[in-house]
Order: structure tokens, then C-alpha cells, then sequence
């Protein structure tokens, strides 16, 4: 409150002018005196309600202020009070106004503002008590009551008009005569009413400065508050330079408030910020509303980023802004959250956009299941296979697709893999639109966040191309194989029955030469001679090439001095040479050892081969051979070899050519140097077995240049080896370690006699105990283990054993026929899988392989082979004289473990079926079925696996012990087979 403003002083100026008026004229007003006095009174009480009002709209207005900006409720008046000595004054004024149309009006407008000063201050109180911040906001944006607010403006004017109407009365009453008793009469009043004012005036200033006082004891609270804020508080220009900031700024930004004063808010920007900012408050400050919110991040004084979130109301002075107040709360951990939230949802689409592609996009049927067989999710392949739409299939199980889904089939596996908890793989035929196809099915648990299994995915994969054409394989290896027996039966024949005249003619013709005969004979019997050798040489060089294409020529690894080979080689066709008038030479690297490993017998057959060639095809000139070292290290040396002849050469386009079988360079050369194109052929066939290569080039002079290289090894053979059929070569096996944990001992003795006739050291353990124990103090190189023993099966062994660290190579050799047992035996730990029975070749190639010695020179080695037979008979015994080599003793000795044994496991098997242990009666099946593999008896076996299958999948266990009698039944029918087939071993 202003103190030249206060209606008390003006009333009292007033009053003094009116006292001197009214005594100067006092006199002179005497006949207006009474006239004037009741025009006077109305004014005075006109003027005293228009400044009843403006004491009370200045007193609700300092109280309300008061009262947001302290929060003290004491400041204000009861609501009924204020409203009361407010409309009371109007209600008189209305009284005193009514004869006046124009004054009438004005009080109107007054009355019109004062409700909407009455109605902004309760607004105005109820939203202090609701949110003081946005009441002192409300406060700060509401216009000072100054001379320009209407209400004030409106009193002003009337008091104004009242005043002058006044001194108008009183001007008029001087003018008057008054008697003067009563004029010193009402100046007395007047003093004392002005004794009264001042006295109220005093008072009046005392209460204004308490107020004040209190105000300012009020401000100081509410910036200690501010301070004591938990956000960050600040003020800035029209041009955003910091003009106030409470000290949380120093938690925020790192910066003092000090620091911060007089700074731009730029400074704690960065460029794309900054404009981005400017941007936002220019547009608010010229189109947007008065407060505003925003997220941004801001630059600490350490150079880190924080995300804060900034409300900002603007001050405005006459519509233009003048003031920015601001609010900052710190959201960096909501941000970083929130922001981690939305990247996390984005790869969640993602995910969720590349599964459904998936599902759309795959060949495959796939499905979900939950833990009760409801479907959760089924793909449109699945649909097209089944016929089922996804809205009919959802939340419904197999059962209600009886003939399509066949839940019979299906529920066995679904339970396997929801209580065990492990996958299941299977494969099954389909009809779909009269068509056959083949699946191949997986089923897996799957698990929420817990570890908990929910459901299952089933993933079904067409295979029928690649069972059709395993079919087509099938039948073709069938026929190949037998069109290659019957060739090789063919080519054995035709050997023998080329090879018998041959011999004849060659034998005669040696005898008619030591007898006498005219010239003219003895040339004829030399012609017939060499026909007849160059036709022996033909025959082999076809054997050779059938035995290789067959696979069945093998190389020899003996000492041999490789100059004394080549020399004999060379001088094996000297003579033919010498009777042309070629010469021939022969270049021998003078470092070349005298003992390497090999096979002298083919490097001979290569060279005798290129120089037949060579000197058939030379008239004149010479042919030179160089042989020389041009590779070696501690193992192995390599010798390079060049022919060079000075014949009909070989044109460039045909150096290629000449390789293939029965190739000739000219249609006519078979019958002028005689020949069937295999010669090369050959040669490079027998020189690819030794690792070794060859190529036909041009010779400089004229003619042809071979080159062609043999690698061999630098070791001896040690002298003590038996030799094989004539020829001493290394078992495949020779010097390996191998220990066999095998609880069948039909099978114990299949696999010693196997492994020990390939040169093999075998040591027998019949579960995985004895394996652990015979580990602990011998030394093996390899181990084959078979899955299903009793007291320790073969994957726990191997896991304990690569627990100690133990790295001795394992293969897995089982009879188990179940989809899986390679994967479960690889991470188990062990390092190859093979079935039985098995390809003794087979087997000894993988002990090879995980030996690390699969190198092909000690790879090609001879073995027992065993081929499935289209028509088997009742007992089929070509396996097991295949494993003895038709050695009628060991026959006899594993066909008397059969018996011996297999009478046996019938019995435990049996028994085990009536006391329904199906755990025993599973082991026992199992071993039946092993027996059976290598004494092949056909309706037996079949039988034995299905009693398997069943016992296993706990499925028509009912049906067991009829198939076990039935089994036994076979099995005595076909003993007495047996023993006549051992009594005519016996006397064989």
C-alpha cells in the first residue's frame, strides 16, 4: 500500500478543505445551508462506501497474496465477511445511485468487477491449497493492482466525481448564509472527526508496516524453500541468461549457482540441443501457452550426459515476455531405462518379424503345444499338409482330429518329451492328397524364464526326395554291385581261360625252339611267341584295370633298392630296343637312397608301361629315362621321374585324352602297334594309388616327354612281421592297443578275433567299471565301447573318463537301432559311432581315423566285407564265415557260444516278462537282439525287435510274452539246424 494512496489521508485533505470552505462561507451560505447540508451528507456517504470498497478489495488482495506466498492461513478473512463489507457498500451505493441513470450504470461495472476479483481470489486460494507452485504462478502472471486494473479504475473515477460533486455541495453552501453557531458547531464535529482519521491513520500505518513485515518474513521462507527444493530452480532473461539459481544446480549440472549466474543456458547444451531448444521456447514464446514441458539432455561440467526433464512458465509484462521461471528434475535413470525398454522392444519386433517369417516361409510343419496337448501355434505349412485352418486348430488337441492327427500315434512322444524333458526324433508316412509322403519329425521341450517346461515344438521335414532317393541308391548299389561281381566273376574266368592256352602256346613254342627246325620255322615261332606274350601282358594290364576300378588292387609295403627296380625295368625292354637301333640311356640321381618302403612291384609296372610305349612308338632316335630326388624329409621322399623318346610325339589337344581307358592317339594305331588304349590309362591309375601323378608333354627334339613323381617312406618294416599270402605288407591294425567293453560274449569274441587277425593287442572289459579299472594301470590306444551294459553303460564310463582328464580315443559300437544314439554318444564324449554288426573294413577305418594315422597309403588295405543279402535264408551264417574266414574251428567255437548262451537269455527274458520287469526284460532283449546280428536267424530277429520296441515305449506290453513264446518257438527249430550245420563243419 502506497501512503499518498490511502483513503484515510484523502478523506482527510478533503475534509480540511471542506472545513475551510464551509467557515469562510459559512456566513454567506445561510439560506443553502439546509438545502446543501442534505445534498453534502449524500455525498459524504457516497464517498465514504466508494472507499469502504476500495479498503476492503486492497485488504482481500495483500491478505490473498499473503496467503500464497507464506501458506498462513492467517492473513485471510472468512468468506462471508469479506463478501459482506463488500456487496453492503454496493447495496447502499445502489440506494444513493438510484435517481442517477449514469452513475447507476458505473456502479454496475464496479459491482461486475468486483465478482470477478471476488471470484479470481478464491480461485486463487483453492488452487494454493491444492498446488502452491502453480498458485504462485498463477500470482506471479496475475497484473499488479495499480491505477490501470479496472475495479481500482472505476473507484478512482468515482471517487473523483463524488469529490468534485462534493466540493460542489460545499462551494454552494459557503455561497449560502449558514448562522454561524452552527457553522463553529460543525467545524468542532469536523476536527474531531478528523482527530478520529488521523487516529486511524496512525493505526492504519502501524498495520501496514506489520504487514509488510510479515511479507517479507514471508518471502524469505519461500526462498529458503526454494532452496531447500529436491529440483533444481532457476530464472533467466528474454535472452536466457541466468538471473536466478537455487543450489541444487551444483547436484545437476555440476556447476555452482555462482558459476551459473549471468551464463547462457546454452552453455550446458550441446549444438543439436541448443537449437533444438531455441527453437521450442521461441515458438512457445510467441504461439505456445505460458508453461510448457520438455526431456532433453544436457552436458555436465565432467563432459557426462544427463537426461533431464525442464517446466518452464513464462513471465509477460504487457504480452511480451520478459522472464523465464524454470523447474529441472533429474529422469536420467527413467531415460536410460525407458530407452532400454524401447531398444529391447524393437529387437523384440525383430525377433518376432523373423520368426513369423519363418513360420510363414518354412517347408517344414511346425507346431506348439502346451504341457495338456493344446496347440499354442501352428504354421501355414502345417495347415496345407493337414487340411486344419489355425482358427479350428488353436487351443484344441489331437484327439478332436481324430483321422487326420492320429493321437494314438503321436501321444506317446509328446509324453516322452513333456515329463522327461529331452527331445524325440521319429520318422513317418503321410497321406496327403493320395500321395505318400515321408517326414522326418523332432520334438523338443520348451521352457519359460524359470526353466520350467511349458510345451513342446514339433518340427515335421518332408524327406521323401531323399528317401526316394535312398530307395534308388539302394537299388542301384544293388545292381552295380552285382553287375561288379559279375564282371569280376567274369574277368576271373576269363583269365583263366585266356591265361590256360596262353601258357600252352608260350610252353610250346619254347620246346619247338630247342628243337631243330628250318629258319623260316624258328622265325615263326618267335612271332608266335611275342603274340603270345604281348596278348599275356594285355590280359593282365585288363585284370589290373578291372581289380582297380573294384578297388581291389592293393600295394604291397616292403625294402626295396628303387635304382635296382628301374635298371631292371629299363633292361626288361633293351633288348626290343636294341633290335629297333634305339638307343637307350638312363640318368639315376646319385643321392638316391638304397632302401625305401613301398611297392617295387608297381613302380616296375609304370615304368615297363611308359617305355613299352616308347619304344613301340619310336622308329629311330633314342629314349632317355632320368630319375631324381625332389622332395624329402624324415618321412617320405619323393622321386621324380622323366621319359623322354624321339617318336611320333602326341598332339597338344590330346595330352589329356590319352589318359582315358582305351584310348588310342590314331583309329588306326591299335593295329599297327597293336594295344588297347589302357596302357596310360593304367599307369596313371597304379601311380594316382601311390599318391603320385603324371602328365604328357612335347619333347624339344621331337617326340614325347612324360613326367611323373612316386612319394615313398624313409622307415624300415620291422623283419619279424608274418607275411600274408606272399606278400609282407603291415596289418591295418598292427601294434594297436585296443580294449572292447562288451558284455556279450558272442560279441566279446567277434571283435577279438576281428581285431587281433588286423594286428591288433585286445583286451576285454564287460562293463564300464572294469573299463575305469583296467585304465588305471595299462595303456590303450583306442577303446570301443558299447552303450548298453550292465552295472555302468558305455556314455557314463566315457563321461567319467574325460572327467579325469583322460583323452584316449573312444568309438562307440552298439546294436541300438534309436534315432539319436550318435549325438548322445559325440556329447558324451566320444570320438567316432559305429553299428553292429559291423564291416570289419569299416571299423578298422575309424580306429584309423581317430588314431590320426588316416593316411591313404595305410588306408587301402584288404578286409572282410558283408553285404546285405535281398533274400536271406531261415539261418544266414555269411557274416560269421565272413568274421573267421571260413576257419571251420573258430566257426564252430562261436557257434557253440551261441547256443550255450542264447538258451539262456530266452529264460531271464522270460521271467522277467511274467514278473512285468521291464527294465531286466529290455537288457536282455538287447543282448538276444546283438546275438542275432552276427547268427543271422531271419524271422528271429524281427521278432526279437519288436519285443525290444515295445519293452522300450512301455507300448502293447500285452502282446510281449506271446511274441517271447513264439520266439522261443523259432529259436528250437532253429537249433537242431545249427548242430547239423556244426556236424558237417565237423567233417569237413
Amino acid at each position: 500500500m502506497k501512503k499518498f494512496s490511502s483513503p484515510v489521508i484523502i478523506i482527510f485533505v478533503a475534509a480540511i478543505i471542506s472545513i475551510a470552505w464551509f467557515v469562510y462561507h459559512s456566513w454567506s451560505a445561510d439560506a443553502l445551508a439546509m438545502t446543501n447540508n442534505q445534498r453534502v451528507r449524500q455525498v459524504n456517504d457516497k464517498i465514504r462506501q466508494l472507499e469502504q470498497i476500495a479498503y476492503t478489495v486492497k485488504t482481500m488482495e495483500s491478505a490473498v497474496r499473503a496467503y500464497v506466498i507464506t501458506g498462513d492461513s492467517g492473513f485471510l478473512y472468512q468468506e462471508d465477511y469479506m463478501e459482506t463489507h463488500l456487496r453492503t457498500p454496493l447495496a447502499n451505493l445502489a440506494v444513493l445511485y438510484k435517481d442517477n441513470t449514469e452513475d447507476t450504470k458505473q456502479l454496475e461495472s464496479l459491482q461486475a468487477e468486483i465478482e470477478k476479483k471476488i471470484t479470481f481470489f478464491n480461485y486463487l486460494i483453492q488452487a494454493n491449497q491444492e498446488s502452491p507452485v502453480m498458485a504462485g504462478a498463477m500470482l506471479q502472471t496475475r497484473k499488479p493492482a495499480t491505477n490501470t486494473d479496472a475495479a481500482t479504475s472505476l473507484l478512482t473515477n468515482m471517487l473523483q466525481k463524488e469529490h468534485a460533486r462534493l466540493n460542489d455541495r460545499l462551494s454552494n453552501q459557503l455561497l449560502n448564509r449558514t448562522p454561524y453557531l452552527f457553522s463553529i458547531l460543525i467545524s468542532i464535529l469536523f476536527v474531531g472527526f478528523l482527530a478520529w482519521g488521523l487516529y486511524q491513520l496512525v493505526k492504519m500505518i502501524n498495520k501496514a508496516g506489520e504487514t509488510e513485515n510479515e511479507l517479507r518474513r514471508s518471502e524469505k521462507k519461500y526462498r529458503q524453500l526454494i532452496e531447500g527444493a529436491g529440483a533444481t530452480m532457476f530464472t533467466t532473461n528474454r535472452g536466457g541468461f541466468f538471473t536466478y539459481v537455487n543450489n541444487k544446480a551444483l547436484d545437476l549440472t555440476g556447476y555452482s549457482a555462482e558459476e551459473l549466474m549471468g551464463k547462457q543456458y546454452t552453455m550446458l547444451l550441446d549444438p543439436p540441443q541448443q537449437k533444438e531448444l531455441r527453437t521450442f521456447y521461441e515458438t512457445q514464446a510467441f504461439e505456445g501457452p505460458d508453461d510448457s514441458t520438455i526431456e532433453f539432455p544436457i552436458r555436465q561440467k565432467n563432459g557426462e550426459k544427463k537426461w533431464v526433464e525442464q517446466q518452464v512458465v513464462l513471465l509477460r509484462h504487457h504480452g511480451v515476455v520478459k522472464q523465464y521461471q524454470c523447474i529441472v528434475k533429474d529422469i536420467h535413470a527413467r531415460k536410460m531405462m525407458q530407452m532400454k525398454l524401447e531398444s529391447a522392444q524393437k529387437e523384440i519386433d525383430i525377433i518376432n518379424f523373423r520368426f513369423q517369417s519363418v513360420l510363414r516361409n518354412s517347408p517344414s510343419v511346425i507346431f506348439i503345444k502346451d504341457v495338456y496337448g493344446k496347440y499354442l501355434l501352428v504354421n501355414e505349412r502345417f495347415e496345407e499338409v493337414f487340411g486344419i485352418n489355425r482358427e479350428h486348430i488353436l487351443g484344441r488337441t489331437d484327439k478332436e482330429f481324430p483321422s487326420k492327427l492320429k493321437p494314438e500315434k503321436y501321444a506317446p512322444s509328446d509324453r516322452e518329451v513333456v515329463l522327461h524333458e529331452r527331445p524325440v526324433e521319429m520318422e513317418d508316412m503321410l497321406e496327403i492328397n493320395n500321395e505318400t509322403r515321408y517326414f522326418f519329425i523332432t520334438k523338443f521341450p520348451l521352457r519359460d524364464h524359470t526353466k520350467r517346461v511349458y510345451g513342446l515344438c514339433g518340427i515335421a521335414t518332408d524327406i521323401t526326395d531323399r528317401i526316394e532317393h535312398e530307395h534308388a541308391l539302394i537299388s542301384a548299389r544293388k545292381k552295380a554291385e552285382h553287375a561288379r561281381k559279375t564282371q569280376e566273376r567274369f574277368m576271373a574266368n576269363m583269365s583263366h581261360e585266356i591265361r590256360t592256352p596262353l601258357n600252352g602256346i608260350i610252353g610250346i613254342s619254347n620246346l619247338l625252339k630247342q628243337t631243330e627246325v628250318k629258319p623260316e620255322q624258328k622265325e615263326y615261332i618267335t612271332d608266335i611267341k611275342e603274340s603270345a606274350n604281348n596278348l599275356l601282358v594285355l590280359v593282365e594290364k585288363i585284370l589290373d584295370f578291372s581289380h582297380l576300378n573294384a578297388g581291389k588292387l592293393t600295394l604291397s609295403r616292403i625294402d626295396f633298392n628303387p635304382a635296382h627296380v628301374i635298371r631292371k625295368a629299363l633292361n626288361s625292354k633293351r633288348e626290343e630296343a636294341e633290335n629297333k637301333g634305339l638307343q637307350l640311356a638312363l640318368d639315376i640321381d646319385p643321392e638316391m637312397p638304397e632302401t625305401v618302403i613301398g611297392d617295387p612291384s608297381r613302380l616296375h609296372d609304370v615304368i615297363v608301361s611308359l617305355m613299352d610305349n616308347s619304344v613301340r612308338f619310336t622308329e629311330q632316335g633314342s629314349i632317355h629315362l632320368a630319375a631324381q630326388i625332389s622332395a624329402k624329409d624324415e618321412e617320405k621322399i619323393t622321386f621324380s621321374f622323366e621319359l623322354r623318346d624321339t617318336g611320333m610325339g602326341i598332339p597338344d589337344h590330346l595330352h589329356e585324352e590319352v589318359f582315358e581307358s582305351f584310348s588310342q592317339i590314331h583309329g588306326s594305331d591299335d593295329r599297327k602297334y597293336g594295344g588297347a588304349g589302357l596302357g596310360l590309362a593304367l599307369t596313371r591309375s597304379l601311380l594316382k594309388l601311390q599318391q603320385g601323378q603324371i602328365s604328357v608333354h612335347n619333347n624339344e627334339g621331337g617326340g614325347t616327354l612324360v613326367r611323373f613323381s612316386v612319394p615313398y617312406h624313409l622307415f624300415a618294416v620291422p623283419q619279424e612281421i608274418p607275411s600274408e599270402t606272399g606278400n609282407h605288407h603291415l596289418p591295418p591294425l598292427y601294434g594297436k592297443s585296443i580294449l572292447v567293453a562288451e558284455d556279450n560274449i558272442l560279441n566279446q569274441k567277434v571283435a577279438q578275433r576281428t581285431l587281433a587277425g588286423a594286428g591288433a593287442t585286445v583286451e576285454i572289459a564287460e562293463n564300464g567299471v572294469e573299463v575305469l579299472n583296467k585304465l588305471e594301470g595299462n595303456k590303450y590306444d583306442c577303446i570301443l565301447m558299447d552303450i548298453q551294459m550292465p552295472t555302468m553303460d558305455g556314455l557314463r564310463a566315457t563321461r567319467q573318463i574325460r572327467d579325469q582328464g583322460l583323452g584316449i580315443p573312444i568309438i562307440a559300437m552298439t546294436a541300438s537301432a534309436l534315432k539319436g544314439d550318435k549325438e548322445r554318444c559325440l556329447l558324451a564324449g566320444m570320438n567316432d559311432y559305429i553299428a553292429k554288426p559291423f564291416i570289419p573294413n569299416v571299423l578298422f577305418q575309424k580306429i584309423l581315423e581317430v588314431l590320426g594315422e588316416r593316411d591313404p597309403e595305410f588306408a587301402n588295405f584288404n578286409g572282410l566285407d558283408y553285404e546285405e543279402q535281398s533274400h536271406r535264408p531261415f539261418i544266414d551264417l555269411h557274416y560269421l564265415r565272413g568274421i573267421v574266414d571260413d576257419d571251420p574251428d573258430a566257426m564252430l567255437d562261436l557257434l557253440n557260444t551261441f547256443l550255450e548262451r542264447t538258451s539262456g537269455m530266452f529264460d531271464n527274458l522270460q521271467n522277467s516278462a511274467q514278473l512285468e520287469n521291464w527294465d531286466d526284460a529290455l537288457q536282455h532283449a538287447s543282448l538276444l537282439r546283438s546275438s542275432f546280428m552276427i547268427v543271422r536267424i531271419d524271422p528271429l530277429s524281427k521278432i526279437i525287435l519288436e519285443i525290444e520296441h515295445n519293452v522300450r515305449n512301455k507300448t502293447y506290453l500285452h502282446t510281449v510274452l506271446p511274441d517271447i513264446n513264439l520266439a522261443i518257438k523259432i529259436y528250437l527249430d532253429a537249433q537242431l539246424i545249427l548242430k547239423k550245420e556244426m556236424e558237417q563243419i565237423k567233417k569237413n
